[in-house]
């Protein structure tokens, strides 16, 4: 992002259009991958750097079929700025032996306005996809992803509006308690039978409830099993079905009828928010 927009963005002000910077990791013909296409403004060290080696972390036997889905979403916090990286992955063109490849496309969100809920993971999906869909072999130096805000200061929805239809209350109680007792806990969330859409949707809203409405500081999580490689490097991950996972990860059922841990003593304000909006 522009010194001005880590400043505070005009468009934020005039409640107009958010320009974020974004960047493209794929495959390129005779290169391998890497990154294929980054906005004109964005420092790509600063940001690339929390993704590390895991800008892929498809299990090897959703990538050997062309014909298996492949639709993932990441979110990291860059907590320097105050910001958080939504990855979106999927499948990118095929390379030059005509092999399914994957795709990472990040943008760069300001947390204050996930916080605030004048923005969503869901909107700044779409207009990922919506950039997707104009200039699908994107490469080189690329414009900005543009975002129409709500005006003046209303929120778009309240964070995590519309969750109760993805998970029961007492994994969110359990989830909040989890969070709120360990710092550094993992824990794996289990939808069985649910749809990559379901999944997506439920991190979206986990994180924007967990973060706005408990106070939680934001945190690693995806909305698929990744590898094993790469599975520490998050705090939560969504899976529809068990996976292999050391002993340091929390299986926690989205359909449970019963808290599985007593609520933090102290804590009550934030069950209170967070209850306040799933019943919303």
């Amino acid at each position: 992002m522009t010194d001005a927009q880590l400043e505070g963005p005009t468009a934020e002000s005039s409640g107009e259009v958010l320009q974020l910077e974004h960047w493209i990791y794929g495959a390129s013909p005779e290169k391998g991958y890497g990154t294929k296409a980054e906005s004109t403004g964005l420092n790509g060290p600063l940001y690339q750097r929390y993704l590390g080696s895991h800008f892929t972390p498809v299990r090897v036997e959703k990538t050997a079929s062309g014909s298996t889905v492949i639709d993932a979403r990441m979110i990291h916090p860059a907590p320097a700025n105050d910001e958080v990286l939504l990855s979106l992955l999927g499948r990118g063109i095929p390379d030059e032996y005509n092999r399914p490849t994957i795709q990472n496309h990040t943008i760069v969100l300001p947390a204050a306005l996930i916080r605030s809920g004048r923005l969503t993971f869901a909107s700044a999906e779409s207009a990922v996809l919506d950039f997707d869909r104009r200039i699908p072999k994107a490469s080189g130096r690329v414009e900005p992803v543009s975002i129409r805000l709500p005006p003046g200061d209303a929120p778009h929805e309240n964070p995590g509006t519309g969750i109760r239809r993805l998970i029961t209350k007492a994994a969110v109680d359990t989830l909040v308690s989890r969070f709120l007792a360990d710092a550094h806990g993992r824990t794996l969330l289990l939808c069985r039978g649910s749809t990559h859409q379901y999944r997506n949707e439920l991190l979206y809203k986990l994180v924007e409830l967990l973060h706005a409405g408990g106070d939680i500081p934001l945190f690693t999580a995806i909305s698929d099993a990744p590898t094993l490689s790469a599975m520490n490097h998050f705090r939560l991950a969504i899976s529809s079905r068990g996976v292999r996972a050391d002993g340091t990860w929390t299986l926690l059922d989205a359909s449970i009828d019963r808290a599985t841990l007593q609520p933090i003593r102290g804590r009550a304000p934030i069950y209170s928010r967070v209850a306040s909006v799933f019943e919303s």
